[in-house]
């Protein structure tokens, strides 16, 4: 049901109070503006009461407008509208930080006058956290991101008007109309008309502009990045059956929108599972965030375990670029907010932005290098698979050496004892090499392998991933080496 069609259905039932989140407050009050006749009056801290339409207009007369001037002298006057009247409050949540329970009373002693009279106050915000005091007491309704019909309708109208002022430039087809709303999903209202119409060109929509203004606008929601890297499958030595399913899985029927990247997703979480919880209650609303989101949004999410340099987070960057979809990046370290409540909302902002982008249909890819500290509840949403990235064995060593030596164009030589290295370290090692202009031997010089550094780390992370976890190399659950040099022959 739409915010307009709920927001209708409360008020023929008599609600008093209710609270709106929503990413553009002006243009909510527009929409529910043109499907009600009542009076509709908004205020805000800069401008006291406005008017919204005729009715509204008529009902100015029934309040002193220069005393409603402060949030608390607003109630007074708001008690003296008529029947019938609704009054948004625009930012209403941030004059609950603000003011606190002198405002938070004022607000409840109108519940049951305006009740009786039909009349509606209305918070509106992009973000508005009740206290206790009001909670039970209010309808709270969260207007998503506009969809992909509603876009459309905007590079519509931009390309029709870009047309009127310039006879000679071509009108969009159908292709190039759904091109912009792909580009635009996970934008306002007012910023999707604001990224396309800069994107105008004599000749069309300059599409790399339009993107990198989609990208600064939503990296401007805490903790939300979208990669910009050019990592393609092919640029990653090994891990085949990994690559292979994910290509099988990115081009299958549910044609995903966007990938979810949580790196070392035991990091974001430190402090959500009991005996570790954190006393700010922040990660255990994070984890409960993600978790009623994976479920009420049936996401498919998969988990790559391994030790740190095997690849999991180039192989989980790389598979946008594969199906020609956004990754974004979701920290939620970057989402804490200091103020209580804050933290909540900005994830649950993000997860929007995530909806929006996606179109529904986000892929979530995490990586870890210790499952056993993720809570069950957890791991049993990420139910696409879980995949062990071992060490690579000979022959992915060999072509990761042939990869990057090539990408620095250093000569065929002799390569240091190898036995155990990850392929970041391979990478590290030429790296070295190019840029101090010696050997790949004495580049090795710099390099202590993760296998040499935390051997017993090792066996114990391959020991729990036998018989448990799918192999990242090779088809089938995970088995141990069965010879020096990490061969990936499988035990029978």
């Amino acid at each position: 049901m739409s915010l307009p069609s709920q927001f209708k259905s409360a008020r023929r039932a008599g609600v008093p109070l209710i609270a709106i989140t929503t990413p553009d407050p002006a243009a909510t009050v527009a929409t529910i503006a043109n499907c009600d006749l009542s009076p509709i009056l908004t205020w805000d801290v800069a401008n006291g009461f406005k008017a919204v339409n005729e009715a509204g207009k008529l009902v100015l007369g029934n309040i002193d407008v220069e005393q409603g001037l402060d949030p608390i002298s607003m109630l007074e006057q708001a008690s003296r509208l008529p029947d019938d009247s609704i009054l948004f409050v625009l930012n209403g949540g941030k004059i609950i930080e603000a003011i606190g329970l002198p405002w938070v009373q004022r607000v409840w002693n109108l519940r049951d006058s305006f009740k009786r009279n039909r009349r509606t106050l209305v918070l509106i915000g992009v973000s508005i956290k009740l206290p206790p005091e009001l909670e039970l007491d209010f309808v709270c309704f969260d207007e998503p991101l506009p969809g992909p019909d509603q876009l459309y309708e905007i590079a519509k109208q931009i390309d029709e008007a870009a047309v009127a002022s310039c006879p000679d430039r071509p009108r969009s087809d159908e292709a190039t109309l759904q091109r912009i709303v792909d580009a635009i999903s996970g934008l306002s209202a007012f910023q999707a008309e604001q990224v396309v119409a800069m994107a105008v060109r004599k000749d069309g929509f300059d599409f790399t502009t339009l993107w990198e203004l989609k990208r600064q606008l939503i990296e401007q929601t805490p903790g939300l990045s979208i990669w910009r890297g050019n990592e393609r499958f092919s640029d990653i030595c090994g891990l085949d059956n990994v690559k292979s399913y994910l290509l099988r899985k990115l081009n299958g029927k549910r044609r995903y929108g966007a990938i979810v990247f949580l790196d070392e997703i035991e990091k974001l979480l430190a402090g959500a599972t009991e005996g570790t919880a954190d006393s700010s209650g922040v990660s255990q609303g994070f984890l409960q965030a993600l978790l009623v989101y994976m479920q009420d949004n049936a996401v498919s999410g998969l988990i790559f375990l391994g030790h740190p340099g095997a690849g999991k987070s180039m192989v989980a960057k790389a598979a946008g670029n594969e199906a020609g979809i956004p990754t974004i990046a979701f920290d939620l370290n970057a989402m804490k907010a200091s103020l209580v409540g804050e933290s909540e909302s900005r994830i649950r902002s993000a997860l929007k932005v995530v909806t929006a982008v996606s179109t529904g249909r986000p892929l979530f890819i995490a990586t870890c290098n210790k499952i056993a500290v993720l809570p069950p509840e957890l791991r049993r949403r990420f139910t696409a698979g879980t995949f062990f990235f071992d060490l690579p064995d000979a022959n992915e060593r060999d072509a990761i050496w042939r990869h990057y030596m090539a990408k620095y164009e250093l000569p065929e030589q002799k390569r240091p004892n190898d036995n155990g290295w990850t392929g970041a370290e391979i990478k590290s090692c030429c790296e070295i090499a190019w840029e101090l202009d010696v050997s790949l031997e004495e580049a090795s010089r710099y390099i202590v392998p993760v296998s040499k550094a935390d051997p017993d780390g090792i066996e114990r992370l391959r020991k729990e991933a036998v018989g448990r976890y799918i192999s990242a190399s090779y088809p089938g659950p995970y088995q141990l080496p069965t010879e020096s040099g990490f061969s990936r022959k499988v035990l029978a």
